[in-house]
């Protein structure tokens, strides 16, 4: 009776080890959004990094970007761009939201994020600007993956509506891509 007991027990362990590594296994982006939870995995998430030089107007360094395929059919694409000094990799902490051409005097590493909303055969664009409502925070960086969670209020581009995206609950996990070269 006893081996069986601890035959068991060591079963059930198995189970919850491999239930909770697959939980943390391959990329994905999750936020809440007008009371639904909006989720993707792997395949619907993708990633690169890009050393930009950058220019009068903007600052150099690398691009860490996180896109949702464009194959995906769902109305709305969130998009996270994690801003880092030249040749580096995200580092875990807190970082404020930029527009998306973070200015040669804007902070590093920074965070910028957008949503691209599909309305029937139009789109409405909607982007982080510098001193957003909310937060952005890298909460690990190991074995060469980011994970991080958000929340944010996204303005509506190109329009004076005032209209805003609340999205709650933000979360993500992406491999560390190579750097790309021109």
């Amino acid at each position: 009776m006893k081996y069986l007991l601890k035959a068991i027990f060591t079963l059930i362990a198995a189970v919850l080890v491999t239930a909770a590594s697959a939980q943390n296994t391959g990329a994905y982006l999750k936020f809440d959004l007008n009371g639904r939870t909006i989720s993707y995995k792997n395949g619907a998430v993708n990633n690169y990094n890009k050393f930009e030089p950058g220019d009068e107007n903007s600052k150099s360094g690398n691009r860490h970007v996180l896109y949702i395929s464009y194959e995906v059919k769902e109305p709305y694409k969130l998009d996270i761009m994690i801003y880092t000094p030249p040749h580096s990799i995200p580092v875990v902490g807190k970082i404020p939201y930029v527009p998306i051409v973070n200015p040669p005097g804007g902070p590093c590493p920074a965070a910028h994020l957008s949503v691209t909303k599909n309305v029937g055969d139009e789109y409405e664009f909607y982007a982080s600007e510098a001193d957003n409502a909310g937060h952005f925070e890298i909460t690990k960086v190991a074995a060469g993956w980011v994970e991080g969670k958000f929340e944010i209020d996204l303005p509506k581009e190109y329009s004076d509506s005032g209209e805003v995206l609340h999205i709650t609950n933000g979360s993500f996990r992406f491999k560390i891509e190579k750097e790309m070269k021109d």
